[in-house]
């Protein structure tokens, strides 16, 4: 069927036909020598393991598309931005920082604004979750920065929830819930699911509301 078939399964929440489409993407592709086509099965079976929460797989997906992706850069991003998916989720805040920096610079070279606005963002929970709160303040606004006057509706959501973020670093937890009730009402629209590492930001923000709701 193809690669959109499988992300528009991921994208919808199907993760068991999605795993099932990208296995059959890989074998596909394996069978074809098609090394772009390796790369994006292997990726989204990274993604995939992602949400079922198979950390380890994560990361032994991610470092296998890499190693197909070598020596081409475009083919690069998403296993570079999947590796620091799996450090930033197992509390690997360095490694993660690098690797995110590294997919930024990557994606700037190759005129991707929108992923490396994107990664701007997931640095900042990183720079969140090591306690550098002005530094996660200051790359919401940068990836917000990035956008301006660039089409990218898939993104709305994921940064209504970081004003979500940023209402609870300070403290207004009724503009905060109100932002979340936004983004969950943008994705529900798209008719899609938060990326898994956003899914789990999104259940922190949920248990920071209702623990000052009932402080």
């Amino acid at each position: 069927m193809g690669y959109e078939a499988t992300l528009e399964a991921f994208r919808r929440g199907d993760n068991a036909e999605a795993e099932r489409l990208a296995q059959l993407d890989l074998d596909q592709a394996t069978m074809a020598n098609d090394s772009a086509g390796r790369v994006d099965a292997l990726c989204m079976l990274a993604r995939t393991a992602l949400r079922d929460g198979r950390l380890g797989e994560v990361e032994a997906r991610a470092v296998a598309a890499d190693r197909v992706a070598r020596g081409d850069p475009r083919l690069a991003r998403m296993p570079i931005h999947l590796q620091a998916v799996a450090a930033r989720m197992v509390g690997r805040d360095d490694q993660a920082r690098e690797l995110y920096r590294r997919s930024i610079a990557l994606n700037e070279s190759l005129g991707e604004v929108r992923m490396a606005a994107a990664e701007h963002r997931n640095l900042a929970y990183v720079e969140i979750h090591a306690g550098n709160i002005a530094e996660a303040r200051s790359l919401f606004g940068e990836a917000r920065r990035r956008l301006e006057g660039v089409e990218a509706p898939t993104l709305i959501p994921y940064f209504t929830v970081d004003e979500a973020t940023a209402a609870v670093l300070d403290g207004d937890l009724a503009i905060a819930q109100a932002r979340l009730d936004e983004a969950e009402a943008q994705f529900a629209e798209q008719g899609i699911v938060p990326d898994p590492d956003d899914a789990v930001e999104i259940a922190r923000l949920r248990q920071l509301l209702s623990r000052g709701q009932d402080a």
